[in-house]
């Protein structure tokens, strides 16, 4: 027989032979793999669903049915929700108002409104205030007002008052927020030992109320800060101690402030102050916009799709309560509360075929063990996105992805499974997690999956980690074989 003849009889014989072997021996291999990392004992609960996306099969499952906390991983329940109910393409505005102008006066307040962007800056500030400039005003015989009244009046997510942390992941919420409602801190060595160093904080603010106890030290000493925040009054008291040694690399430090209408209003005004605006009143003031003012500059959020995928790389606590809120906002009517925003999370998971009372969800964020799935209810959530041409794109796309970027940047980075596992991961005291989309570079089949272990010591949490990152990199052999 020729030679081309034998390697033709040859690839018949392999593909046969894959052919005998089927799809039922390939899911069987994943069962039992996945089973054997399950396995591994870990000394907590371990749960995971794998869905094939398009049939909606379980191909491989164990306790699937069980609720578990699933941390950071209900973002993915909340932005689902925002992108499915308010749309991709859905911005956020802060206005800015005034009273009557009378030429280059402004003979009353101004009034700057938010209605929950969680990506305003101070730098989106200036740009107002220079919109407001170039309409030729230069003088407020008025003050600040701060209309926050677009959500209700609590400043802290469901179960963030069990901690007391100053930490910026706890930042505070609010309809009007700047700088995610927190505070950069970096300390610069003097030029000599003994010395006082510099602390520059940002935003730039009479609101906050520097301590700075900070001394240089020389070269061959060791640097050492501390940073806290609490409130003082209407201010937020920053407090900076410790030493630094002369040519020291300083890094940004945040920590959360405690007023945010207060933050942003004084912003405003050292800002109005800075480009030549003057005003009368020097005390900011909380209340609603009157009838009658007019806009004298707004501001858009960036998309949607760009806020979640923000809120989903890195994990931002504050991005997901802020949109809770807003969901409620918008689809009851403000203020914007917690409560409205779970009632349209519960009217969308059960059109994915989770009915209320199957779940706990509590907050936006996942933070404080406030939220029980299981991991079948995750996979039927992603596997409805990926549906709904909608707005499935644009979650699968705020995932981070394995090996690359967000929260599983240094992940799988060395491994089959680099850029073909996209996911929301989850970390808590005793809880690991991960869920989200398995693929292959040729497009062949797609999984949607969902790894939850808690009660787990705090010895074994990266070795959990690593079990659901082996468990990931099965899935992607199966799709590949």
């Amino acid at each position: 027989m020729p030679h081309r003849a034998v390697t033709l009889a040859a690839l018949l014989l392999v593909s046969a032979t894959a052919a005998a072997e089927g799809p039922d021996e390939a899911t069987l291999r994943l069962k039992q793999r996945l089973a054997q990392l399950a396995g591994q004992r870990l000394g907590g609960r371990l749960s995971y669903a794998v869905m094939d996306l398009k049939t909606g099969a379980l191909l491989a499952a164990h306790a699937e049915d069980r609720p578990a906390p699933v941390a950071s991983c209900v973002k993915l329940v909340t932005s689902s929700t925002a992108l499915a109910l308010l749309g991709p393409e859905f911005r956020i505005k802060t206005v800015l108002y005034a009273a009557r102008r009378d030429g280059g006066v402004v003979e009353g307040d101004l009034h700057l409104k938010g209605f929950g962007d969680p990506t305003l800056r101070e730098g989106h500030l200036w740009r107002m205030v220079q919109d407001l400039y170039d309409l030729g005003v230069r003088e407020v015989r008025g003050g600040v007002v701060v209309d926050d009244t677009h959500f209700d009046r609590h400043l802290l997510a469901p179960l963030f008052r069990s901690n007391r942390t100053d930490r910026h992941y706890r930042a505070p919420i609010g309809a009007v927020s700047i700088n995610e409602n927190g505070v950069s801190v970096r300390v610069v060595p003097g030029p000599a030992p003994g010395q006082p160093a510099s602390v520059i904080l940002q935003p730039r603010s009479r609101y906050l109320k520097l301590v700075n106890r900070v001394r240089t030290v020389g070269p061959r000493r060791r640097s050492f800060i501390d940073v806290k925040t609490k409130g003082a009054g209407d201010a937020t008291l920053v407090i900076v101690s410790g030493r630094v040694r002369t040519g020291y690399a300083s890094k940004w430090v945040r920590r959360r402030i405690e007023h945010p209408s207060l933050l942003a209003g004084y912003t405003l005004l050292d800002l109005l102050a800075e480009r030549g605006i003057k005003v009368a009143q020097e005390r900011v003031r909380r209340g609603a916009t009157p009838a009658g003012v007019r806009p004298v500059a707004t501001r858009y959020s960036p998309p949607l799709a760009v806020l979640v995928r923000h809120m989903n790389k890195v994990s931002s606590n504050f991005v997901a309560e802020q949109l809770l809120k807003v969901i409620g906002a918008e689809v009851s009517g403000p203020p914007g509360s917690a409560a409205k925003g779970l009632k349209a999370v519960a009217q969308h998971l059960a059109g994915a075929g989770v009915p209320p009372g199957s779940y706990l969800m509590l907050n936006g964020s996942g933070l404080y063990k406030s939220n029980r799935f299981t991991a079948a209810q995750l996979v039927r959530l992603l596997r409805a996105a990926h549906l709904d041409f909608r707005y499935g794109q644009e979650l699968a796309s705020s995932l981070a992805v394995a090996g690359v970027d967000g929260t599983l940047g240094h992940r799988l980075a060395r491994t089959g499974a680099k850029r073909l596992i996209r996911a929301k991961t989850g970390t808590l005291a005793n809880v690991i997690s991960l869920a989200g989309y398995a693929g292959t570079a040729s497009g062949k089949g797609l999984l949607a999956f969902a790894i939850l272990a808690s009660e787990l010591p705090s010895s074994r949490l990266l070795a959990a980690r690593h079990r659901a990152d082996e468990m990931a990199r099965a899935m992607v052999a199966y799709l590949e074989r």
